[in-house]
């Protein structure tokens, strides 16, 4: 039995077959049972004001004193969708208040992500059957996040603070994937399967040997091929679970080949790497450099995407879209300004990367936070002298983030 009810009716369990009334353009990319809460505040923060469910195919039995909506005197194709008109293609400009809000909910999906995620591993490594269900919700609200407001989550790539590196690898992966598809303007479905192969393209890594993970020195011959195996192991997992869509098996098997032929397992060249496993090869590579681990520093984002321009085992040409489709100073990574400010990047400049919109908030030379302030570098004298890591200055940025950035 088909209702429309209102959001606010909206229960875990209940079958959402699509959004009926919302404040803008949306839709439901899958119908299915609703697997966590998440789910619903994701469609509640995007101004969904009513949904169709199916209350036969429900789990839940919570279907008492819901808000039914009178749709008998609407067309069921045109009450889906009833965007503004005079907002619908113009990107909304924020305020520094709005900025907050939207980055304090991207923190509370990138949390329960992580914690999924972190969940999804365990079980890998204590041998039992992993929940590939939420995992699949994850990449849902991951790619719904990425249009919503693409530089809220991305932000969050860029600050490290998980002591388990699959973890966080895989999640970011997977955030910088959706957000490379979408710049690629693939379809719906290529951006879900690329978005959920960056949760899972690294899985073998649950099972190798621990101490490869803590390793604090260059990695010898043995440990590599040691490594190198992560990717027959991965394939083996997911032929265990389930059956994966093509991409899937295509990207976990492929994204270490390099067009240049230098890449693993198989040597493959050029051609014989499709774009989506090269798309997650530019990913997993890029992810890695800024990222610190025992054996080695991160290095910044700035001199990272340089280096991957000038690697010939890269496209030249898909790394130039990458580094559209993140800018070439990534919103939330750490610059120093001409003035001796430090800086986080907010929001990019499409039109001139070099000038993208920051906030300031610590003085190099007086070593203390200052005041937060926001500076839109294509109006102002104001210049990046270069992109810096945290650690060169013992920086708590997630600290730092969630005190200073966040709704009070």
């Amino acid at each position: 039995m088909k209702q429309t009810i209102s959001i606010q009716s909206l229960k875990t369990g209940m079958y959402l077959i699509r959004v009926v009334e919302a404040e803008a353009r949306l839709h439901v990319k899958r119908e299915g049972v609703i697997k966590s809460q998440s789910t619903i505040d994701n469609l509640q923060s995007r101004g969904v004001i009513s949904v169709e469910i199916d209350l036969s195919k429900s789990e839940s039995e919570s279907i008492n004193d819901l808000d039914i909506v009178d749709t008998k005197n609407q067309d069921a194709d045109t009450a889906s969708i009833k965007p503004k008109q005079t907002n619908a293609s113009k990107p909304k400009i924020l305020s520094f208040e709005e900025q907050q809000q939207q980055l304090a909910a991207a923190d509370k999906l990138y949390t329960q992500a992580r914690s999924i995620q972190s969940n999804f591993v365990k079980s890998l490594r204590s041998g039992s059957t992993p929940d590939l269900d939420k995992l699949h919700d994850l990449t849902q609200d991951i790619i719904d996040s990425v249009f919503d407001n693409p530089e809220a989550l991305s932000c969050l790539v860029m600050l490290k603070e998980s002591n388990d590196y699959l973890v966080q690898h895989s999640l970011n992966c997977s955030i910088l994937l959706s957000l490379f598809g979408k710049y690629k303007d693939l379809s719906a479905s290529e951006v879900e399967d690329l978005t959920f192969s960056g949760l899972l393209m690294d899985i073998g890594m649950a099972l190798l040997p621990p101490e490869l993970a803590t390793n604090n020195q260059k990695f010898s011959e043995a440990d590599v091929v040691v490594m190198r195996t992560h990717v027959d192991i991965g394939v083996e997992i997911l032929e265990r679970h389930s059956d994966f869509p093509d991409m899937i098996y295509d990207v976990l098997k492929h994204h270490h080949e390099r067009i240049d032929g230098s890449g693993y397992l198989k040597g493959l060249s050029g051609q014989e790497i499709s774009v989506f496993a090269q798309m997650a090869g530019i990913v997993d590579t890029y992810d890695a450099m800024i990222t610190a681990r025992p054996y080695k520093g991160s290095a910044s984002s700035q001199s990272t995407l340089e280096e991957m321009l000038e690697d010939p085992s890269f496209d030249k040409a898909l790394v130039e879209d990458f580094i559209k489709a993140i800018g070439l100073y990534p919103v939330g990574s750490l610059v120093h300004l001409q003035s001796g400010k430090l800086a986080i990047v907010a929001q990019a400049n499409r039109k001139n990367p070099l000038k993208p919109k920051v906030m300031s908030f610590y003085s190099i030379r007086g070593k203390h936070h200052t005041e937060i302030k926001i500076i839109d570098l294509n109006k102002s004298s104001e210049r990046i002298k270069t992109a810096v890591r945290p650690e060169e200055f013992d920086l708590n940025l997630p600290k730092f983030f969630r005190t200073a950035l966040y709704p009070k």
